[in-house]
């Protein structure tokens, strides 16, 4: 797996815990729309922060998208800025909408605040998750909204997709592991063999 040494370890993390094997043979991902900490750069704080115009009006065009796609139900991490981004793109879609707090993203502790320029996602911030208990806690989320075997819509945060990836051994590729509110679906590789592939829509 291509990826930086910190998204190895989580692959590790995942692989130690008993791995990730949902029921369902594809789903759909929704990172929230932008925020003004992202606009700035900055280490967000896991409460506290709403999503800017731009981050609605990314919510909204994913919900364009987002229509003509058959998912069945909604499961969303309910920090501010991704329960306004479900809500915003359940207007359209008008299916069961559920929160799920394992799926929030990583508790910086005394990070938040500054810069993420160099963020180091490797390292333990003080008062805040280590990787590898954020990893394991993201896992937590992802299995008990991925048993159902129902094609569902996940609307969390990036370090959540990072967690996914490094599950399915799919590859951290470029600076962002995921652009705010760009639909992607996860669909298990016909071959049989337990792969998967991410699709952006």
């Amino acid at each position: 797996m291509n990826s930086p040494e910190w998204h190895r370890r989580m692959r590790d993390f995942v692989l130690e815990a008993g791995g990730l094997a949902p029921v369902t043979d594809s789903f759909y991902f929704l990172r929230h729309g932008e925020t003004e900490h992202n606009k700035r750069r900055i280490i967000q704080t896991q409460h506290g922060v709403t999503l800017n115009d731009t981050g609605r009006n990314q919510a909204r065009a994913a919900s364009e998208i987002l229509v003509h796609h058959d998912f069945v139900e909604i499961h969303a991490s309910n920090l501010e800025r991704t329960w306004e981004t479900a809500e915003i793109v359940n207007e359209k879609c008008a299916k069961p909408l559920h929160k799920q707090s394992n799926l929030w993203e990583r508790d910086w502790g005394d990070w938040a605040g500054q810069s993420n320029i160099d963020l180091n996602w490797g390292g333990d911030p003080e008062n805040g998750e280590t990787l590898q208990r954020f990893t394991l806690r993201t896992l937590d989320g992802f299995r008990e909204v991925l048993n159902h075997g129902k094609e569902i819509l996940i609307v969390a945060h990036g370090g959540n997709y990072a967690v996914l990836l490094a599950a399915f051994g799919l590859p951290l590729n470029g600076p962002r592991v995921v652009k705010n509110a760009e639909p992607i679906r996860l669909t298990k590789d016909s071959s049989g063999l337990g792969g998967w592939t991410a699709t952006h829509i």
